[in-house]
């Protein structure tokens, strides 16, 4: 539900609410663009099957205080905590860098902010998830130690942690990262406790199926099945590599060991990263290395901005919070303008997220065991993979497209030819948000994105026009004409005007006339029933999936 903001009325809605709203529902539409982000699906499996856009009036406060009253506290000190930092934390990006860093607040971060840490391969430190949990652990441990020296001590120490951890855990919202972290800790406080030897892979398998018992569509969730599957990287590849070299110097080997809990994650992300994404941070290695000491330090001067109530120490601690963000984020955006920064444009299927997967386990037996079947099922799987991937080169180079995308009422045509984008759009850059989600994702498949030509197309008044891309002639009719061209090949229709369509049919029998969305469901009624007998020249792209001429 989207509630349009009136500023004329304070409008605050909670968790806990009870509403009565106009039933506007309608279903949330599918992906309309080649590889664009499939947002019905995301929400389906979050249980959420309908949409609606609101204007307040049409929404009414029936009661308040219904819902988990621990869930609704919790909410609700994540709000005073987070104006409390609001007031400490002056600059915005800092600000917003903060609260997603320590509560897991994510809305207010602005693209460019989310894009560094994604280039950088660090995007996990604005995901509160295990290693926040840790910091979180090793803190309370060390400040409750001093109770191991007392009867039952250690009882009371454990138990405190835990309520202190499952706190923080329904305070970030309960994702599964921390979740997963939370339920891990668990176990391995109890198994202390009771004397157990604690093995990390049942230890996580029974986090899995604690989460899945109660939340069985977290198995197909993106999130999940990362933090999953980097914490299995840890837990089989770290040590291993510990084993395989480390340094007689105690702090080279912090930084070494680091970097091995580094690339064991990477490699075991890295099939889902290339299957949902189609992109690889190349210098995640430098990346993590460099926020490593700033967001653990973040974190702990964060708890005490949280914890310690004195004005001339909160405020300190504001400004150490807010020179540690701005210092990690310029390095961040430094990192980020490095040279071939992120490899873009990688289209996996499913069978070479499974080959890749079998090739890291071989390495996994051939490491651990030295066997040299492990090397061969590795070598051979890397060999599928140069296979796959060289055909899908060549499919590539010979891919020749016209495009008209699906980007509401906005223009988005592509020309794809010999590994060379041309874009035009009514869109002011290649940044803007529309073009980033809707249509980007399909053309960095062919090209970097500083290498698609892109021209704008004025929008500031309706116009007619007729552009040329390669051998293709497109005209966009905006208003009414009776000078029509003969000889093009594509009509785009914008903005119900009322040129004759039967006309500008015997002009150019053969063009393919294209109604877009910002034509009326009236519009488009009309020009099918004036087109009726020549429906195949008529392409509806409203609410219909992107216009695609592939060349023989």
């Amino acid at each position: 539900m989207t509630i349009l903001r009136d500023s004329l009325k304070d409008q605050q809605f909670n968790y806990g609410d009870k509403m009565a709203f106009v039933n506007k529902l309608n279903a949330v539409n599918p992906p309309f663009n080649p590889k664009e982000f499939d947002y019905k699906a995301y929400l389906a499996n979050k249980g959420i099957e309908a949409q609606c856009l609101l204007n307040p009036e049409e929404v009414e406060i029936l009661d308040k205080g219904f819902g988990n009253k621990l869930i609704a506290y919790s909410l609700d000190l994540r709000t005073q905590l987070i104006a409390k930092f609001r007031n400490y934390i002056k600059e915005d990006e800092a600000f917003n860098v903060a609260v997603a860093l320590i509560f897991g607040y994510r809305s207010q971060i602005d693209q460019s902010t989310i894009s560094a840490f994604t280039s950088t391969g660090t995007i996990h430190v604005l995901s509160v998830s295990g290693l926040h949990v840790s910091l979180v652990f090793a803190l309370l441990n060390f400040v409750f130690r001093w109770m191991d020296r007392f009867p039952y001590g250690r009882l009371l120490k454990s138990i405190i942690i835990l309520l202190a951890i499952w706190a923080y855990v329904i305070l970030t919202g309960m994702s599964p990262p921390i979740l997963r972290a939370g339920i891990m800790i668990s176990f391995f406080v109890s198994s202390i406790l009771i004397n157990r030897k604690q093995i990390p892979l049942n230890t996580l398998a029974a986090s899995a199926l604690f989460i899945l018992l109660f939340s069985p569509n977290y198995l197909f969730d993106v999130g999940f099945q990362l933090s999953y599957m980097a914490i299995l990287g840890i837990i089989l590849l770290y040590p291993i590599l510990k084993n395989y070299y480390l340094t007689q110097n105690k702090w080279f080997n912090y930084v070494l060991e680091y970097v091995y809990v580094s690339i064991a994650a990477q490699l075991f992300t890295l099939p889902l990263t290339f299957y949902y994404f189609g992109q690889f941070p190349n210098y995640f290695l430098l990346a993590n290395l460099f926020i490593a000491i700033p967001s653990t330090l973040i974190m702990y001067v964060g708890i005490g901005l949280v914890m310690i109530p004195l004005e001339w120490t909160n405020q300190l601690l504001g400004k150490i919070v807010e020179w540690l963000l701005n210092f990690m984020m310029s390095g961040l955006k430094g990192i980020e303008q490095l040279p071939a920064a992120e490899v873009h444009g990688v289209d996996w299927h499913w069978s070479q997220v499974f080959i890749l997967g079998i090739g890291i386990l071989a390495l996994i037996v051939a490491l651990n065991s030295k066997v040299a079947k492990g090397f061969i099922v590795l070598m051979s799987a890397l060999f599928v993979l140069t296979m796959f991937n060289s055909y899908n080169f060549y499919q590539k180079s010979n891919y020749s497209a016209l495009k008209f995308y699906n980007t509401r009422s906005e223009i988005g045509i592509s020309l794809i030819k010999d590994n060379k984008v041309m874009l035009y759009s009514t869109l002011d850059s290649l940044q803007h948000s529309t073009l980033q989600f809707s249509v980007l994702p399909d053309l960095r498949l062919y090209s970097s994105e500083d290498k698609i030509g892109f021209t704008s197309i004025a929008a500031n008044e309706r116009q007619n026009r007729l552009i040329e891309l390669g051998k293709y002639k497109i005209l966009i009719l905006e208003i009414k004409t009776l000078e029509l061209p003969s000889e093009v090949d594509f009509v785009l229709w914008r903005k119900n005007n009322y040129t004759d369509i039967n006309n500008l049919h015997s002009l150019n029998p053969k063009a393919i006339i294209i109604v877009d969305g910002s034509n009326s469901d009236k519009t488009i009624t009309r020009l099918k029933n004036a087109l009726e007998s020549n429906s195949d020249r008529l392409y509806i792209l409203k609410n219909n999936f992107a216009y695609v001429w592939q060349e023989e």
